[in-house]
């Protein structure tokens, strides 16, 4: 019984660690933030993961069993501007550029903004989804994502001069 459940958090944690991970990076801008806030979010997932048989009902609530862990690590550091430098940089090319850039704009972004346009843009959550998860309304889910391409935009136009 305790090997099936075993094989089953492994098979879980390869799934989705590097997405688990990526989510932390993106919302924390922190990399020692998001090791800590990934390695909490898999314990919840291990103590508490096999109740959920539906695929995608395990994936929507490891997400947002990430997203509250995140905000739970932002409220207890009393972070609201989420400094990037803590961030690996990797060789420069071209297109990392343009990524830092996207990323470095991205952590501008309010924390409602980031964790839409992170569950939108990079994990391809929808709308309806996205509400769900977030316990929201689907209209402030599209105005959320809106105002943040909005800002996006204005942030990436000021990087360009």
């Amino acid at each position: 019984m305790r090997q099936n459940k075993e094989k089953k958090f492994e098979k879980i944690y390869s799934k989705y660690k590097d997405a688990v991970f990526g989510i932390c990076v993106m919302y924390l801008r922190d990399w020692q933030l998001a090791e800590d806030a990934a390695q909490e979010t898999f314990i919840k997932v291990l103590k508490k993961h096999s109740g959920i048989k539906d695929e995608e009902k395990l994936r929507s609530w490891i997400i947002s069993v990430t997203i509250n862990v995140c905000r739970d690590k932002l409220r207890h550091k009393s972070r609201r501007e989420i400094p990037s430098a803590n961030v690996p940089r990797s060789a420069s090319t071209n297109n990392d550029d343009i990524k830092l850039s996207l990323s470095e704009a991205i952590s501008r972004l309010t924390p409602e903004q980031r964790e839409v346009i992170i569950l939108y843009y990079y994990q391809n959550f929808t709308q309806p989804e996205i509400a769900q998860l977030l316990n929201i309304p689907s209209t402030t889910v599209v105005y959320r994502i809106r105002e943040a391409k909005a800002r996006l935009k204005e942030l990436l136009k000021e990087d360009l001069r």
